[in-house]
Parts: structure tokens; C-alpha cells; sequence
């Protein structure tokens, strides 16, 4: 989701970007291939990886890019689009969304103990390793963090690169365009009261943890409320929400609703939520800040860096009711509903973000290249009080 915010938002903006991804399925690749040309690799092709680097090799001698950018720590593709970069003396940056250092990312999982706890260890290592082979293939090479923020158990990566005073890493936040006000409808078109509706508009997934959350929120007594579930598509873990549920009215969860609602639904929301224990900077909750609804999430990643909200010290039904009753007034949600606002205005508007974007890529680039690029996207651009 984060790659395809940052391609439509800067192709908005009159950047030529072209996207290269693995399958998917038709819905998300329709909508990404409205904002900007799209390659899909398949996996015959990425799992042979001398086939894959003649591949990309021959395929970005004819797109002559100016620039990588490759999202996240995954493996697809990385090692082999880092080789032909470093051969075309390409710019790569890698976009950091996090790693899963932190005990819960691994011990939530079911290994036991003494596999969880090797496997944990080794993601130091494999971390450590993975950060200094981007670094060193070629001095243009950039880690670009989400957050300057990282401790030993979350957000390994940032927490490494500061410690050991690597060169050529900066932080920059996610963004897409705010949420904009609009006349109120999804209320009253999913028959829902007008009373407080909680929303969580995320996959439904044992990361995002929502039967946790439904479990813990059945142990309490709170009456009254909607928490309402915006989800993608439904799988098996929906299954089992839906099962958990039962005929409860205080939960409803509604599927693949278009873009235009979801944001409907986080504007006309009292809050918005996460309950889960691996995040990094969530697109959802960053949403919510830009139209001034507050939130409310575990203490995973650096949402403790964010406002606007209120960060759970633990999960639990008793930490839930607490911070689902102080939401509920409305003085406390006007004022961290402003807070997260201004937050949004100085740190996270597009204006804001791909300023700093454009400065960074256009230090890559060698001066006398520098005089083809298009002039700065945001000339005039200072930050809103």
C-alpha cells in the first residue's frame, strides 16, 4: 500500500514512475496501473536469479531510470535489482518500512521456544548484514527511514544505522494526500447510528490481531458502540472474526468497500484503531491525523513518535474500555484530534515529504546531470504552522 500512495502521489506530481512488482491480484494491480506504467515479474522468473538479473539488467538499459526506489526489507528482487544498479551506476534507495526485530513479531508466531528465540537472534545478524551490504555496493546507495527512531527490540534498522553513524541514511516520512471533509453519507448508507463508531480499516491478518481485539472487547461491558472492521478482502482469518462475532450488534465489518468510503468511514468515525503487534508508521493512522480523528494502538514501531492519539501500554480489556470511554468525550477528541492535525500539516503533508524527497534524489545525482531533471516540485513550499 505504501509503494503504490508513494507511485500515484508522485506521478500526480508529474514524476515519470514505473512500478515493478510480483503478481497480485487484479483489483490492486488496476488501481496501480492507473497512476503509472506497471511490470509484473512472475515467480518462474524471480525464483532463477541469474535468469531474473539478465532480466532486469537488459530491462532497465531500456527504461534508463534515474533512480530506484525499492520498498522494505523483503528478498524479492533486492539482491539482484542491487547488482544491476551498482553495474548502470543507477542511485539506489532503500525504503525502510521497518524490521521484525522485536520478541512479539516473533514469539506471537508458533515456534517453540528455543526456535523462536534462534530465530529471533539471527534477525539481528541478518539485519546487521543486509544493512551493510547496501551500503557499501556503491557510495550513491540511501536507507530512507520512516521515523528517526529505533531502539535494540523495534526498529532495528534505524537504531544500527544511527548507533554505528553509517553514512548516506535519512529519515522520511510517509505521505499521501489528506483526507478530505465531504458531505456525510456512509453512516446512513451502511445503516449505522449515530452514535460512537471505533473503526480499524486494515487486512484482516494474525498481525493486525482483530480477534484479539473482539475477544478482549466481549470481556468488557461497553454498550452503545460500533467497532467496525474495514476489510480488503475476506479470507479465512475474516471467517473467524465473523464466527467470534456472532450475532454480537456491537461489531460489523464491511468488505472491499471503494477507496472513497474508506475514507468516508475514517472521517465520519469517532476514532480509528490498530490492535496490532508489529507495525511501523501505519498509513491508517497517519489518515486519521490528516482529518483531524484521533487514535488509538498498541506501542509497536514508532507510533509513540505520532500524535493526535493515545498509545496503549498493553493490550487488554481493561486498557481497551478505558481508552474507548475517554474517547468518547468529545473535549478529549477535538484536542488530539487538533494535535494530530498540526502534526500532519508540518510533518506528513505531501508538500512536506516529497520536498525532502526531491532534495535527497537530486544530491544523488551527479551536477552535470542535474540540469535535465525538472526544476523543484515545491519551490516556495514552508511548512503550515
Amino acid at each position: 500500500m505504501a509503494a503504490h500512495e508513494m507511485a500515484s502521489s508522485m506521478g500526480a506530481l508529474d514524476w515519470n514512475v514505473h512500478v515493478i512488482t510480483r503478481p497480485q491480484n487484479p483489483s490492486n494491480s488496476s488501481s496501480c496501473a492507473k497512476c503509472c506504467p506497471l511490470t509484473t515479474l512472475p515467480d518462474s522468473l524471480t525464483k532463477n536469479s541469474a535468469h531474473l538479473r539478465e532480466y532486469l539488467s537488459v530491462f532497465l538499459k531500456n527504461l534508463q531510470p534515474d533512480f530506484i526506489i525499492y520498498h522494505s526489507w523483503s528478498n524479492w528482487c533486492r539482491e539482484e535489482l542491487l547488482a544491476c544498479a551498482q553495474d548502470a551506476g543507477i542511485p539506489f534507495f532503500l525504503r525502510s518500512h521497518g524490521t521484525a526485530s522485536n520478541f512479539l513479531s516473533y514469539f506471537h508466531l508458533n515456534y517453540p521456544p528455543f526456535f523462536g528465540m534462534k530465530k529471533w537472534l539471527c534477525s539481528f545478524l541478518k539485519i546487521r548484514r543486509d544493512i551493510l551490504n547496501i551500503l557499501r555496493k556503491s557510495p550513491l546507495n540511501h536507507l530512507v527511514f520512516l521515523d528517526p527512531y529505533g531502539t535494540l527490540f523495534k526498529s532495528f534498522d534505524y537504531y544500527y544505522a544511527s548507533r554505528r553513524q553509517l553514512s548516506n541514511y535519512v529519515s522520511i516520512p510517509n505521505t499521501f494526500p489528506a483526507l478530505k471533509q465531504t458531505a456525510p453519507f456512509f453512516r446512513e448508507k451502511y445503516g449505522l447510528p449515530s452514535g460512537p463508531i471505533f473503526t480499524c480499516p486494515a487486512s484482516a491478518c494474525s498481525r493486525k490481531r482483530q480477534l484479539l481485539f473482539i475477544r478482549h472487547v466481549k470481556q468488557t461491558k461497553l454498550q452503545n458502540i460500533v467497532f467496525l472492521f474495514l476489510v480488503p478482502e475476506r479470507n479465512s482469518y475474516a471467517e473467524k472474526m465473523e464466527q467470534l462475532i456472532g450475532d454480537d450488534p456491537r461489531f460489523r465489518i464491511l468488505y472491499g468497500l471503494p477507496r472513497p468510503e474508506v475514507e468516508a468511514a475514517i472521517i465520519e468515525s469517532t476514532a480509528v484503531f490498530l490492535y496490532s503487534f508489529q507495525e511501523q508508521q501505519p498509513l491508517c493512522i497517519l489518515e486519521a491525523m490528516s482529518c483531524g480523528v484521533p487514535w488509538f494502538t498498541p506501542n509497536v514501531g514508532a507510533v509513540s513518535t505520532l500524535n493526535g492519539g493515545i498509545v496503549l501500554k498493553k493490550a487488554s480489556p481493561a486498557t481497551v474500555k478505558k481508552v474507548v470511554e475517554s474517547l468518547t468525550d468529545e473535549k478529549i477528541r477535538e484536542q488530539l484530534g487538533q494535535e494530530g492535525s498540526r502534526t500532519w500539516q508540518t510533518r506528513y503533508a505531501p508538500g512536506v515529504v516529497y520536498g525532502q524527497w526531491e532534495e535527497l534524489l537530486l544530491s544523488s545525482v551527479q551536477p552535470e546531470e542535474k540540469t535535465f531533471l525538472h526544476p523543484p516540485l515545491f519551490p516556495n513550499h514552508s511548512p503550515a504552522p
